[in-house]
């Protein structure tokens, strides 16, 4: 930890509600990564309303902790198995597809019932042998890469000190797996109470735990060099990569509607999304390189980011939701920040020897000796 310096509190302005906000965060990592997921998936992207806070401050805080409980738990789980294990994002997309799997099939059963509120014309387009496989698919994407590779990258960003460093063991690490065995159980004996006329049966369960559990493991046995990255510095600039970014989410996602709407057969938006992503994340991954590198690591974030808010934004204006407009200030905050920080940090570096910024804090030079 001695290599990553902090900037003395002599030299820091006077605080505003901003900066005490993000002095809280920084002294506070866990509770950071806490909040990207599931802001990130859930209130980002207007899955989960933010009106409620508003309307109905119980049922909100309810699905808070409902959500918490879940996603939190999930990524944590998946941060801690990748450090444990020394494994690369290779491993970790494939325990994003595994949390998914819990998630949408075990938890909430939008993989299989095809009347679920969010799934629309892929609980029919694509259905088959119990399945909605090309909402599958995509969903399978979405909590990949969303839901908790993009936490954990972007933690990594704002935490470098903290980037391989495990933050739950012993009790903790216990209490986090029953924590979403927990939330599993309250949202399956939920999900239950709404979708009274509808039950997936054992077989579809037990077919999704044990798909699941071979992704785990398929994570577990992955090489870790099993992606890699080009040696030198990045290939791309950092607007290239934030294009690339962006261009995920509608590459992958609407994908299955738009095949649905035009009439063509389902194996082709079910291959097509698995194809996109593999080929979008993977040559940014090895495009990225290994030195100099963080400009374009925010750009990355932040494009990955933005359509999900761009969303969120188009999903709420039917519901009046302007409550959204809040969290949008907040991932603009987060971007300008985050990306000035790396933006300085990588122009010292050119010319001397730095440590690493922390987030919300000046780069600090390190003098020669």
């Amino acid at each position: 930890m001695s290599e990553f310096t902090s900037i003395p509190s002599k030299l820091e302005p006077s605080r505003g509600v901003t900066s005490r906000l993000i002095h809280y965060l920084k002294s506070h990592p866990l509770l950071f990564l806490l909040l990207l997921t599931p802001g990130i998936p859930e209130y980002l992207s207007a899955s989960s309303q933010l009106t409620l806070l508003v309307l109905f401050p119980p049922v909100f805080f309810l699905f808070l902790a409902a959500n918490l409980g879940l996603y939190g738990s999930g990524v944590l789980l998946a941060r801690e198995a990748m450090i444990r294990w020394k494994k690369g994002w290779a491993s970790v997309f494939l325990l994003g597809v595994a949390y998914g799997i819990v998630e949408e099939g075990l938890d909430l059963w939008t993989l299989f019932y095809s009347k679920a509120g969010p799934v629309g014309n892929l609980g029919f387009y694509g259905h088959w042998l119990g399945v909605n496989w090309v909402w599958a698919v995509g969903l399978m994407i979405f909590h990949s890469v969303y839901s908790i590779g993009l936490p954990i990258f972007l933690f990594g960003l704002v935490f470098p000190e903290l980037k391989s460093k495990s933050l739950v063991s012993g009790a903790r690490l216990s209490a986090t797996m029953l924590i979403l065995i927990l939330d599993s159980i309250f949202l399956f004996g939920f999900v239950s109470g709404i979708y009274s006329g509808y039950n997936p049966g054992g077989p579809l369960l037990l077919f999704s735990g044990l798909v699941a559990a071979i992704f785990v493991v398929l994570a577990r046995r992955l090489p870790a060099n099993f992606l890699k990255t080009n040696a030198g510095l990045p290939k791309w600039g950092p607007r290239k990569f934030a294009f690339v970014g962006v261009l995920l989410f509608p590459a992958t996602l609407f994908a299955g509607g738009i095949a649905a709407g035009a009439n063509l057969p389902p194996e082709i938006p079910f291959l097509l999304d698995i194809f996109l992503a593999v080929f979008i994340l993977t040559r940014a991954y090895k495009s990225m390189g290994t030195a100099d590198n963080q400009q374009q690591k925010v750009a990355l974030g932040v494009g990955l980011l933005l359509p999900i808010a761009a969303f969120g934004i188009i999903a709420s204006i039917g519901i009046g939701n302007w409550l959204i407009v809040a969290a949008d200030l907040l991932f603009i905050m987060f971007s300008r920040r985050l990306w000035r920080k790396w933006h300085y940090w990588t122009i010292q570096q050119r010319s001397i020897q730095t440590t690493l910024p922390a987030f919300g804090g000046s780069p600090a030079p390190t003098l020669p000796r």
